[in-house]
């Protein structure tokens, strides 16, 4: 089974797509995200995608142990969240969590940080290729040195997205 948590308006083709408003386009699963246990058995999940979803949960952490528990092992997690130098990060009133390139790597440390982990975890920044041209030549570059890229200036080329593929 594949899943696409928070699917709103952009549902997938071959994926149960969950959301919690049953006037969603294509929604085949209603279900709240941050009301847990997910109608989901453990470990019945070969892949999830969640793309612009997981910064609106109340408890982001929760949402990550409650995907650990429901992918199989060796199942997929594909995540897409906002940066958080994109300015739009912040102008969302219903956006409640923040996340930077290293984000997801607390999710799949040892010894980690929650009583769960992920077997590995890839990360890598998004830039908005039609707003700058420069954007085009430094992606590459920033996702070679992603950390000296936010602890310096260079943010002033903000990252759209944090995507991160996690297995478990």
């Amino acid at each position: 089974m594949k899943l696409n948590l928070g699917s709103g308006a952009t549902p997938l083709k071959g994926y149960t797509n969950v959301d919690k408003y049953a006037n969603s386009p294509g929604v085949d699963v209603v279900h709240d995200l941050d009301r847990t246990p997910w109608p989901f058995e453990p470990d019945s999940v070969d892949e999830i995608a969640m793309s612009q979803c997981l910064e609106h949960l109340e408890d982001c952490n929760r949402a990550m142990k409650e995907i650990h528990r429901i992918l199989k092992p060796g199942g997929i997690l594909k995540v897409a969240v906002p940066h958080f130098t994109w300015q739009l990060a912040f102008t969302d009133p219903t956006h409640k969590h923040f996340f930077a390139y290293n984000t997801f790597f607390y999710y799949a440390r040892t010894p980690s940080y929650f009583d769960f982990a992920f077997s590995s975890c890839k990360v890598r920044l998004v830039f908005g290729k039609r707003l700058s041209v420069w954007n085009i030549l430094l992606e590459p570059i920033f996702n070679l040195f992603p950390n000296a890229y936010e602890q310096s200036p260079l943010r002033m080329f903000p990252a759209l997205h944090v995507e991160a593929i996690l297995a478990k």
